[in-house]
């Protein structure tokens, strides 16, 4: 009977430890998992799979601690550089700053083209009817920017001479301009496209329709944390990855985050961002040269024209993540 006592006894015991201690371990293991400090640099739909991944948890699934901060993109590149952000969604800006020696590398693509609308005076018809009058970009550099100078060149206009190229500052501060008369047009993306309709504005054109290769945004990191944290970066990218196939399988899930995100419940514009994107999200978001080498063919560094598209990209996660399967089980349910 004592036997029997202490049996029961130890067992008792056994299940209070393991009782005890397993939140312990679970903690132990969070605290463990690599971390990465993330920004996205816009409120619109091109950020939605940074948006989905950390708020249905996708960085979490696959072991990574990460916060997601927002950040204009000029100043979140300067993050990124710095080392005060780890990684995250910009456009061409990781190509400028590693032209002037930062370390900065893509690492999948997120778009590759413009997503544009041109909007401006109603007596505005065409890019060519901008000559002597102003063109609105948000900052120097910017896609915005970028986007608005191979425009004025496609249409026989000269950047700075026959157009005036004026600074914002953002996308809705860019609307105000238009509003204002400071400027004729201005390059601009939904939702702001809603506000420059309501406001009255003409649309020009649609610059996505013409399908111009360009880093707009896509995922930038330095070759630092690939080399610190090469786990952190492929767990960030399994992530990243399966957000994109909840957006291209779940369009209800990827509205509601994109709502919380872009502060809106309107479900006219959700949708037509939504819509406006979808296309554009690869399912193997490799980086490509013909991106890569847009953005060089514009950038103002002479050093822009000595080097070669690949130095500035890794497609080896994303390889790897495909050559595994993972891409594949995803679209596989």
């Amino acid at each position: 009977m004592k036997n029997r006592t202490r049996r029961a006894a130890l067992m008792l015991g056994t299940a209070l430890v393991t009782l005890t201690c397993f939140p312990l371990t679970r903690q132990l293991g969070a605290a463990e998992a690599p971390a990465l400090r993330g920004v996205y640099n816009a409120l619109g739909g091109t950020m939605t799979p940074a948006w989905v991944a950390q708020d249905l948890g996708l960085f979490t699934k696959h072991g990574l601690q990460h916060s997601l901060n927002y950040l204009a993109a000029t100043t979140a590149i300067q993050a990124i550089v710095g080392g005060t952000e780890d990684i995250g969604l910009v456009g061409n800006q990781g190509i400028d700053v590693a032209l002037e020696g930062a370390d900065t590398v893509y690492i999948a693509n997120t778009a590759a083209r413009f997503i544009f609308h041109m909007y401006g005076d109603p007596a505005i018809k065409t890019v060519a009817d901008l000559k002597g009058k102003v063109l609105a970009a948000t900052q120097p550099a910017a896609s915005t920017d970028y986007a608005g100078r191979m425009l004025l060149r496609r249409s026989g206009l000269v950047p700075d001479k026959d157009v005036k190229i004026l600074y914002a500052g953002s996308a809705p501060a860019l609307l105000t301009t238009l509003k204002s008369g400071n400027a004729a047009a201005g390059l601009m993306s939904a939702p702001i496209t809603f506000q420059a309709q309501e406001l009255g504005l003409k649309h020009i054109l649609n610059v996505t329709e013409l399908n111009i290769p360009f880093i707009f945004v896509s995922v930038v990191t330095t070759r630092r944390v690939i080399q610190q944290k090469p786990d952190a970066v492929m767990r960030y990218l399994r992530g990243y990855t399966e957000a994109i196939s909840v957006i291209q399988r779940d369009k209800e899930t990827a509205m509601k985050v994109m709502s919380k995100y872009m502060k809106t419940d309107n479900r006219k514009i959700l949708e037509a961002v939504y819509e406006e994107h979808l296309p554009v999200f690869q399912r193997v978001p490799l980086m490509t040269n013909e991106a890569v080498q847009a953005v060089l063919d514009v950038a103002k560094s002479p050093k822009a024209q000595q080097v070669k598209p690949e130095d500035f990209y890794d497609n080896s996660f994303i390889q790897k993540l495909e050559a595994s399967g993972f891409i594949n089980s995803l679209y596989a349910r």
